[in-house]
C-alpha cells in the first residue's frame, strides 16, 4: 500500500480543523517541510501562505484552503511525500494547542 495513504491526508486535515484550529502560528515552518522553495513557479504560486503583505487581505477561509492544500500536496503530491508528510504530520500534531490560530483569525 502506498503511503501516505488518502485517509491519512484527509484524518491529519480533521485533526489540523478540530477543536476550532485554523492554521499553526508558525506557518512559515510548514513551508519549510513541504520543501516550497525547491517547488517550481506554479507550485509555489498555489501553496504560498498568506503570511506578511497578503495576511491582511487574504479571508480566514483564504488561509485555511491553503493550509489544508499544503497538507494534501505533502501527501499527494511532493517527490518526497513518505519522507515530507510524516514530517509535517509530526510537527502539527506536536503543536500546543497555543500554538495554533483559532477563531480569532
Amino acid at each position: 500500500m502506498e503511503k501516505p495513504t488518502k485517509q491519512e491526508v484527509v484524518d491529519l486535515i480533521n485533526y489540523c480543523s478540530d477543536k476550532g484550529r485554523s492554521i499553526p502560528h508558525n506557518w512559515v515552518k510548514v513551508m519549510e517541510i513541504i520543501e516550497y522553495s525547491t517547488l517550481g513557479p506554479l507550485a509555489q504560486k498555489s501553496l504560498k501562505c498568506l503570511i506578511l503583505g497578503a495576511w491582511s487581505y487574504a479571508t480566514k477561509e483564504n488561509k485555511v484552503k491553503v493550509f489544508h492544500d499544503q497538507i494534501k500536496f505533502a501527501g499527494y503530491h511532493s517527490l518526497n511525500k513518505e519522507k515530507v508528510f510524516y514530517e509535517l504530520k509530526d510537527f502539527l500534531t506536536k503543536l500546543s494547542e497555543d500554538e495554533w490560530y483559532h477563531q480569532e483569525l
